[in-house]
């Protein structure tokens, strides 16, 4: 009797967990309906977004013929015919084209043409689905927030939100550092299934880059909230920030870190008086010296992957110029139109086995380009590459615009703020890492660009809006609606 209750045992503990996950599933569908009808437009892009980072394909997937369907990928449907409904309704902001749209139009349909010249099918696919999961989705993200009515609360509670799940980044980072696994959710974020990076914080990403870049953006916009609150709050935010700086440093990742400095040192060079800032700006860069000078051994090379010891890690190092001298060779082959979007793997072979260099290629035979820019140029070629990076000039000087504008009200200016401090932190991880193929992060750079080209309308509007008050004699405080 014992043994049958034994047996009868592991398929009711089955039972009830697969009647728990259902239930969760039905809340979790009821409360993103409830987000996405009650939000707006701009809650349910948050919704997608943050779904895609904690419960995106390996916390849950179905397999369908065309692509495995995940929550954030269901959610973004949901969000596309929302967006549609809205547009009917007359509920979304329509804002007129501007120059970085074509410049971005333009782009995406270079790596279209770039993937469906060559051969997409390669690899299960992969071409085509590094098109539409990170570059198409992300461009539904952007086109809805772009078209979003935006207003000071919506802008808040979205800084409000970023900032809550870079808390909760930091405290799952720290907690993988230290081990413990209670303390770490999702669960497959701990699994020895996931090998790679295994030993440093990787976050629900499963990668040390993108946990990195995803909290050093939410840091910042957590500091978004420092004019808003007292010195009580100003405390908690500095409490909050050590928090963030331990979560980052927990990903053991150095380009992690140099975004992380970066975007700080943006906030704090834009946004502290100039007096100030040169003083802080100058102290941190000699601190950063003198640290790089007495503990580069250390920085080159120290153990951070469980598989792996600390040569390894200078062995990353070293490997980053053989990347470089590949995609040189590749761009010298076909220098403006590529090899073909996501076709790097396979043409890369040929210049690898060149026995004319000196230098050991074949070391790079496994690895993708390490490098945002290298990668587009050896891929799309100058195109692809020339486009991108105009676009990330536009995005940049809009955001650089929207700050300057003395005009515009503080959420507003704030948002351009974000944007550039996000940029800064993007920038040395894009440097030595190919994070346009990380999960989740072009979606979050998207997500913010067209959050900043929403308000770019608005701020003209405050500044036309100031111009005709002093014409007329009325007096506009640049700080309303703070």
């Amino acid at each position: 009797m014992r043994g049958q209750e034994s047996r009868v045992q592991p398929g009711i503990l089955s039972f009830r967990m697969d009647a728990v996950i259902a239930i969760g599933a039905v809340v979790g569908l009821v409360w993103g309906a409830v987000v996405l009808l009650r939000g707006g437009l701009l809650a349910g892009s948050l919704l997608v977004l943050l779904a895609g980072c904690c419960f995106g394909h390996p916390f849950f997937h179905l397999a369908t013929p065309l692509v495995p369907l995940t929550a954030d990928r269901l959610l973004l449907a949901v969000l596309v015919v929302q967006y549609a409904a809205s547009r009917r309704l007359g509920l979304a902001d329509p804002k007129p084209i501007r120059k970085a749209d074509l410049v971005l139009l333009a782009f995406l349909a270079t790596l279209a043409v770039s993937t469906f010249t060559h051969d997409w099918r390669a690899d299960g696919s992969q071409p085509a689905a590094r098109l539409v999961f990170f570059y198409l989705m992300p461009l539904a993200i952007y086109w809805v927030v772009r078209q979003a009515p935006l207003n000071r609360g919506g802008v808040l509670c979205a800084f409000g939100a970023l900032a809550a799940f870079g808390v909760y980044l930091a405290f799952t980072a720290i907690a993988e550092a230290q081990g413990a696994w209670w303390a770490v959710y999702p669960k497959y974020v701990a699994s020895p299934e996931h090998a790679e990076f295994l030993g440093r914080a990787r976050g629900p990403l499963l990668n040390p880059t993108g946990g990195g870049i995803l909290q050093g953006i939410c840091l910042c916009a957590t500091l978004m909230w420092w004019p808003r609150v007292n010195r009580t709050g100003k405390l908690v935010l500095v409490v909050l920030a050590l928090v963030y700086c331990a979560g980052i440093y927990s990903t053991l990742t150095r380009c992690a870190w140099l975004g992380g400095v970066a975007g700080l040192g943006v906030l704090a060079g834009l946004s502290l008086p100039r007096r100030w800032s040169f003083t802080v700006l100058g102290g941190a860069t000699l601190a950063g010296l003198l640290l790089v000078a007495t503990q580069w051994e250390n920085l080159l090379e120290f153990k951070r992957d469980v598989e792996l010891d600390a040569s390894a890690t200078a062995e990353s190092a070293r490997l980053r110029p053989l990347l470089a001298a590949v995609a040189w060779r590749m761009f010298l082959d076909r220098p403006l139109v590529g090899c073909g979007f996501g076709q790097y793997m396979h043409r890369s072979v040929d210049h690898i086995s060149d026995r004319s260099s000196d230098l050991p290629l074949e070391k790079a035979r496994p690895f993708v380009q390490h490098n945002v820019v290298l990668s587009l140029l050896t891929e799309t070629g100058l195109v692809g590459a020339g486009l991108f990076v105009v676009l990330l000039a536009l995005w940049g000087g809009d955001a650089w615009r929207l700050w300057k504008n003395r005009q515009a009200p503080l959420w507003v200016r704030q948002q351009g703020l974000l944007f550039l401090a996000a940029l800064a932190v993007w920038f040395p991880n894009a440097m030595f890492h190919d994070v346009n193929i990380v999960p989740m992060i072009n979606m979050l750079f998207f997500f913010l660009a067209g959050m900043t080209q929403a308000l770019v309308p608005r701020a003209a509007l405050s500044a036309a809006d100031d111009r005709a008050a002093q014409r007329s004699g009325r007096f506009v405080p640049a700080s309303a609606g703070a």
